[in-house]
């Protein structure tokens, strides 16, 4: 398990060997303003979905664009403040936050790059503006940005200390915020938004009802594909890297589905995810998949799936019905456990005569890259 280090290398000299920055109380800070920075990002999607709002600045950008600015002076005063005792610029943040700072830049040329993109092209709507270029560039730097804390720990060498919800607390908030990025980009299509399977055909006026009908199994089934293989990519790395205490998974998986569930109003649906993360942790607990346990590993990357997407059918089943056939849910949940298994065999691939050329190359990477 990670432990707190030094933000200085130990080839620095004795006048730069000051008081380290970072450790848990940092890491925690910045989880703290990037959930503020998410938050206030769905908060902006709710309101653009609900209220219509077709506006370059409104008062729900100020959430995030506040965190932003917090965010921004956190990381310059602990910039300078180190820099102060005498530590070189290089390392005056801990070790994974560089690309924090890179993250932070990305979003401010992403931001002025958007106010251009509006005076040639106009506001966007829709679909637009989640895959206009100016905004991917502004959500890939909230991505880089708020797994800060996921990095550092990534990088700190284990330590035999017990495993606990508490201490892994700052990196599980950085994961499950780094995963809210990709679901706000990918919200169009995702099964906790549109409640694909609840959608039975179109209103009674409508012409083409099956053709709807049918649509709607194909968004609804590629979504559960997609989202399946971004979560377990993700979820999967953390479980090779870290042995994760009894309520992480639960943790992740309905704070996410809180906010995805903000977006089109679907609140019922999290107890169901609470229930379907709840699945996930006892199997965590009894299988303990690992890169030592490789069948395990496997095992649990296509139950989690499949538990996730059991508690969405049976949510919506509860809440309004389901509209798809017990031959097109059944096999959304194969499909979904299918995808994660093979995210697993991307994450920790079978012995190969690659590995030997891999380690070589992490042996020889200098430590300053890792950040």
């Amino acid at each position: 398990m990670p432990t707190e280090i030094s933000s200085t290398s130990e080839s620095l000299p004795p006048s730069a060997a000051v008081q380290p920055v970072g450790g848990a109380r940092f890491d925690l800070i910045m989880a703290t303003l990037s959930a503020w920075m998410i938050l206030g990002l769905y908060i902006d999607g709710w309101s653009h979905m609900h209220l219509h709002l077709e506006t370059y600045f409104s008062r729900w950008h100020a959430i995030f664009y506040s965190g932003f600015v917090a965010m921004v002076l956190f990381i310059g005063l602990t910039i300078l403040q180190s820099a102060r005792k005498g530590t070189p610029w290089a390392h005056t943040l801990p070790r994974g936050y560089g690309k924090t700072v890179l993250g932070l830049l990305v979003f401010i040329t992403g931001g002025l790059g958007d106010m251009v993109w509006h005076v040639l092209f106009g506001l966007e709507k829709s679909v637009e503006a989640l895959v206009s270029p100016s905004h991917l560039l502004i959500f890939m730097g909230f991505g880089l940005t708020v797994s800060g804390p996921f990095r550092a720990a990534w990088q700190r060498p284990d330590e035999d200390s017990p495993s606990s919800l508490r201490h892994h607390l700052p990196l599980l908030i950085s994961l499950t915020l780094l995963w809210s990025v990709f679901t706000f980009v990918t919200m169009i299509m995702h099964p906790f938004v549109g409640a694909h399977a609840g959608l039975r055909s179109w209103t009674i006026w409508a012409a083409h009802g099956p053709v709807t009908l049918e649509n709607a199994q194909i968004v609804g089934i590629s979504g559960i594909v997609v989202e399946t293989a971004i979560l377990m990519g993700l979820l999967l790395l953390t479980i090779a890297r870290w042995q994760l205490p009894f309520g992480s998974v639960t943790l992740i998986l309905t704070s996410n589905m809180a906010l995805v569930s903000l977006l089109g109003d679907q609140y019922l649906l999290i107890p169901f995810a609470f229930l379907s993360g709840l699945g996930a942790d006892l199997l965590l607990m009894r299988l303990q998949p690992s890169i030592k346990r490789i069948g395990a590993y496997r095992l649990f990357a296509f139950a989690v799936p499949v538990l996730t997407y059991t508690g969405y059918f049976l949510g919506l089943k509860a809440k309004e019905g389901l509209g798809w056939s017990v031959q097109v849910v059944t096999g959304a949940l194969v499909l979904a456990g299918i995808t994660g298994w093979l995210v697993s065999y991307l994450v920790l691939p079978p012995p190969g005569p690659w590995d030997r050329q891999l380690t070589n190359r992490r042996n020889d990477r200098p430590a300053e890259d890792a950040g």
